[in-house]
């Protein structure tokens, strides 16, 4: 729990996220599971795609304007986001490549096969699953982590 906890405040201090109320990041916490709005913003803003100080319907525009919004169940931004659905925003926010089925058929399942190999989401890597706000984090920590 403790390096989890040291993993978030790296990647609060990593990425240009400043501008982010606390509010926002004390109710994405708080929450059972994490909500698709806040999850796309973290990450595209995480990946330089949208500005740290834009907004949640600018991640949701970002996802439109690029032609993935087919791959998400609906874009409303209160409902939970899969494990399929975030591991496929990092693999498109951060432009990372995957192995040979991801290359082939793009979309959450593979994403959430190739996010689930580099070990930055801990547990059960099934793609329909919830994910956890602090799961979400902890992945975009990693990711930091990595990129270092």
């Amino acid at each position: 729990m403790y390096r989890l906890i040291i993993k978030t405040i790296l990647l609060i201090s990593l990425f240009p996220l400043a501008a982010q109320s606390n509010e926002m990041m004390d109710s994405f916490l708080a929450k059972e599971e994490a909500d698709l709005g806040t999850s796309a913003y973290l990450v595209l803003a995480a990946s330089g795609q949208i500005s740290p100080e834009a907004g949640i319907d600018d991640a949701l525009s970002w996802i439109e304007s690029e032609g993935l919004d087919s791959k998400f169940s609906s874009l409303d931004p209160e409902r939970p986001v899969s494990y399929g659905e975030f591991s496929f925003l990092i693999m498109k926010g951060f432009n990372l490549s995957g192995g040979i089925m991801y290359t082939l058929i793009p979309g959450p399942r593979y994403a959430a096969r190739e996010i689930s190999y580099r070990k930055w989401i801990l547990g059960s890597s099934i793609p329909g699953r919830a994910v956890k706000p602090f799961e979400a984090l902890n992945a975009l920590a990693l990711l930091a982590e990595e990129e270092l």
